[in-house]
């Protein structure tokens, strides 16, 4: 069973900038008391900020963003905060990375861990883990949950298509 998604995480405040942007941005609420909500980070909005902010140089590890990305992002966030986060598994195997933004400032990350055979990963402290990592800096607390992650409902979207599909639309604002 896989997990892949890229999306980015915040209040409303800062997820509007997207849609500001970008007639492809949409705003989903992954459960009925989400704490944030999230934008699917798909290739035709990725096309979209990079179109209108420029692509700038690529990562060389860490999530798939550009600088152009990042500063746009930086700007997403002025008054709020504003996370990406992106899983890459399949059979456990696999990589997940995160960056949090808060007021306009990069504050943590780009963080990045992979998960091999050999469980490097499973050995770590859930807490440590990227994704958890930008959320509590989000606001998002794991009581009656395993963790950020699940309390968010990441678990159960394992891809951006599943997220439209089941998730909630937030009504657009433009």
């Amino acid at each position: 069973m896989g997990h892949a998604v890229r999306v980015f995480a915040g209040p409303l405040i800062a997820l509007r900038a997207f849609e500001r942007i970008s007639r492809h941005a949409r705003v989903y609420a992954l459960t009925p008391d989400a704490p944030v909500f999230v934008v699917p980070f798909t290739e035709d909005l990725e096309d979209d900020v990079q179109q209108l902010h420029g692509t700038g140089d690529w990562l060389q590890t860490g999530p798939r963003l550009s600088t152009g990305t990042m500063a746009f992002a930086d700007r997403a966030s002025q008054g709020a905060s504003l996370g990406y986060l992106e899983t890459e598994y399949f059979g456990g195997i696999g990589e997940q990375s995160a960056v949090l933004w808060q007021n306009g400032v990069l504050t943590l990350g780009p963080l990045s861990m992979s998960n091999d055979s050999s469980g490097a990963v499973g050995r770590r402290p859930r807490s440590l883990w990227p994704v958890n990592a930008v959320l509590r800096g989000l606001g998002v607390r794991s009581a009656g949950h395993d963790d950020e992650f699940d309390a968010l409902g990441l678990g159960a979207y394992r891809s951006l298509a599943a997220i439209a599909e089941r998730a909630q639309l937030i009504g657009r604002q433009d």
